[in-house]
């Protein structure tokens, strides 16, 4: 007598197992590589950011004089080279407001520009009076957006830089 046939198990089938396996992975693998990349990108922004204010700082502290604008307004001269464009020449991918720096009267201790949504807005805040300070400190503030979820969110950047103003 023979024994009985032992019955083969099923051959399990592993087509397909390689396909969700990735699609469980690839939600959070793409999610952390975009959020670095977009982490980056903020760094980036934050940095340029400073170098603008840098700049600035420089140059509000060569350019110390304010000339009259219509309506009474006082407003900086651009010579050599106006705050504004130092700020957007060191932060070339940011958009900076190139509104003129002004103040109401010729011994403010403050320029400011009318805020522009989503540019790089300047505040020139000068030691003494701005048509002749001691020291200047510009200071940039954007409201900016991450690139993805969840860092897509909006942000405040702020940088300022203070120097001291050499006699001529």
């Amino acid at each position: 007598m023979q024994p009985p046939a032992r019955r083969r198990a099923p051959r399990r089938d592993d087509t397909g197992a390689t396909l969700v396996e990735f699609a469980l992975v690839a939600p959070l693998l793409f999610l952390m590589l975009f959020g670095i990349i977009a982490g980056c990108f903020l760094a980036y922004q934050n940095s340029a950011l400073h170098d603008g204010a840098s700049a600035g700082a420089r140059m509000a502290s060569i350019e110390t004089s304010l000339v009259s604008a219509q309506n009474g307004v006082y407003c900086e001269s651009g010579t050599p080279v106006s705050i504004e464009k130092a700020v957007s020449q060191a932060a070339p991918l940011l958009t900076v407001n190139p509104a003129p720096l002004c103040a109401q009267t010729n011994t403010a201790t403050q320029l400011t520009q009318p805020a522009v949504n989503g540019d790089v807005n300047i505040i020139v805040t000068c030691g003494g009076s701005c048509a002749a300070p001691t020291t200047v400190e510009v200071s940039l503030a954007v409201r900016t957006k991450g690139l993805v979820a969840p860092i897509g969110l909006n942000y405040n950047l702020t940088a300022s830089s203070q120097v001291p103003v050499l006699s001529p």
